[in-house]
Parts: C-alpha cells; sequence; structure tokens
C-alpha cells in the first residue's frame, strides 16, 4: 500500500490527515509547533530533503498528541518505506 514511500511522504501524509481533523493551516500548525512558517511549507510540499526527529517531536506536541502516536501507523515500517 505505501510501498516505495519516502518519509517525507508519510510525514506529509499523518500531517495532513491530524490539519484535516483539527481543521488547521499550516500557518497555524507553524505556530503551535513553534516551527517557522517556511519549514512548514517545505516540508509540506515535500521540498525538504528529509524531516529531523526534531520537526516530527515539534509537529506532535502543536497537533496535541505524542510522538510515538505520530509514528504508530504502518506506513513508517521498514517495510513500507523506500530508505
Amino acid at each position: 500500500m505505501y510501498k516505495d514511500k519516502l518519509v517525507i511522504d508519510v510525514v506529509v501524509d499523518r500531517l495532513n490527515k491530524y490539519m484535516g481533523e483539527q481543521s488547521l493551516t499550516q500557518y497555524k500548525l507553524a505556530q503551535l509547533s513553534n516551527l517557522p512558517l517556511g519549514t512548514v511549507k517545505s516540508i509540506m510540499q515535500k521540498r525538504a530533503k528529509g524531516v529531523e526527529l526534531r520537526a516530527i517531536i515539534m509537529f506532535a506536541h502543536g497537533l496535541g498528541i505524542s510522538p510515538s502516536e505520530f509514528i504508530n501507523d504502518p506506513s513508517f515500517s521498514f517495510e513500507n518505506l523506500d530508505l
């Protein structure tokens, strides 16, 4: 199902899911996550070369969930990612 996706693809998918559930804009997510809007936009537009663990932790905080909840999805498993 997620075969050959990059980590950034899965992160963006997860962010879109939570942002949709909470009706958040990229601007609001940046504020809640204490990340620069440019960083959020770069990740969401998949222009970033990768996503640092720090950013995932900050996103999770901004979304009101734990980092483990954010990555607790089969799409993050080794078998489903192009690493």
